[in-house]
């Protein structure tokens, strides 16, 4: 039994990736990929790189980070309960 007081990051309720491409992160950031690539060559891209391999791959929390928006915590208690909301369930 899980305890009630769990909680999840609100990009992992909605299944995102932990990480992206380079050209998706470039998308997001509204970079054109080849804008994107050169700033990645040159050290400043606007969040932290990795290489894998010959690809640079982005956390997406990162991108997040860097995009302004907050991965907060959701509590399951809240995800059940707008599950049920969802679903046009009422208490009483």
């Amino acid at each position: 039994m899980r305890r009630r007081d769990e909680s999840v990051p609100f990009s992992t309720v909605f299944g995102l990736p932990a990480e992206v491409g380079l050209r998706t992160a470039a998308k997001a950031l509204n970079l054109s990929p080849t804008t994107a690539y050169r700033r990645a060559g040159r050290g400043d891209f606007p969040c932290p790189l990795r290489k894998v391999g010959r690809a640079y791959v982005v956390r997406l929390s990162d991108l997040m980070r860097g995009l302004g928006i907050q991965d907060v915590r959701v509590l399951y208690d809240d995800l059940e309960a707008g599950a049920r909301f969802a679903e046009g369930w009422t208490a009483g």
